[in-house]
């Protein structure tokens, strides 16, 4: 009986811990959404290429002694991990954001929560969960009342926008086998590593014309995201799908455009409304649900 309670205590401290870390990631990611207002003269492609790899670096020098080698098949998930999840994503999302506004792509990415809901559970050999269903589904209702604006009248754009969603969604899909072989850490590096790499394939291919040297202030955007977006939003979120379901952790997904509105306001580049933060509180109710269902400890073997 003790060791059935000491196993449920550690899988109720575990769940806690994997909510806390998922939810400082969302956060991070949020809130340096508003230093992107800096960089929308400098090469897109460019910056996210120069982004990954401050990333890669110094997430590299953080964990050298725990990157292990990979292998073939490994190394391949990598690669698609950084075709999708890191280039594909900016790409179809910089080509979205050229045909609708950029409300109407971020609510067809805030459906990233009822994805993982019912894609990740299938990845991981399991059924999809009616209570993360649920949750997911409370979750992206917020999401889209806080971020919807304009009109979805290009069926293109909207396209784009789902295949930055599908690439939102592959970053922790992809990842999942990964986090399992060679560690959250190890994973996040190596997905900063191929982020930076593929970015920059993409980048001398397109914008080599009218690549420049950043401004102060690009460059401290670039290194703000470079470091609380990337190296520690990556470190945490992988962490948490190490400890908790990824359809749990996609929850914490809908966090992204309520700390990207809060951040927005405080720094005078976003417009509130009553209806926005209703929307928040709606992302809030869906998380804490989700959460709930995440400390519920497995029956004792």
């Amino acid at each position: 009986m003790s060791l059935g309670v000491s196993r449920a205590a550690e899988q109720r401290s575990g769940a806690w811990l994997g909510t806390v870390l998922a939810l400082g990631s969302s956060v991070a990611v949020g809130s340096a959404i508003a230093a992107t207002t800096a960089l929308t003269t400098f090469p897109i492609m460019t910056g996210q290429a120069i982004r990954y790899g401050i990333a890669a670096a110094l997430l590299a020098a953080c964990f050298r002694r725990q990157l292990p080698r990979v292998d073939l098949s490994q190394l391949a998930r990598i690669i698609v991990l950084g075709a999708t999840g890191l280039a594909g994503f900016n790409i179809c999302l910089v080509l979205a954001l050229r045909r609708v506004d950029a409300g109407v792509a971020g609510a067809v990415i805030g459906a990233v929560p009822v994805v993982l809901a019912l894609f990740g559970p299938l990845v991981a050999g399991r059924s999809p969960s009616v209570r993360a269903l649920a949750a997911a589904a409370i979750v992206t209702t917020g999401a889209v009342v806080v971020q919807w604006s304009g009109s979805a009248d290009d069926p293109i754009g909207l396209l784009l926008a789902a295949g930055a969603l599908a690439g939102e969604c592959a970053f922790s899909l992809v990842a999942i086998p990964l986090v399992r072989d060679i560690g959250a850490k190890a994973t996040a590096t190596y997905a900063a590593t191929a982020g930076a790499v593929l970015c920059g394939i993409v980048a001398l291919a397109s914008e080599l014309p009218t690549l420049r040297l950043p401004t102060a202030a690009e460059s401290m955007a670039i290194g703000y995201l470079a470091v609380a977006a990337s190296a520690g939003a990556f470190t945490l979120w992988y962490a948490a799908l190490d400890r908790i379901p990824v359809e749990t952790a996609g929850a914490f997904a809908g966090v992204v455009p309520v700390c990207a509105l809060l951040t927005g306001v405080l720094l005078g580049v976003s417009e509130s409304s009553p209806l926005r933060f209703a929307g928040a509180a709606i992302v809030g109710a869906g998380v804490v649900f989700a959460a709930r269902g995440a400390r519920r400890p497995r029956p004792p073997d």
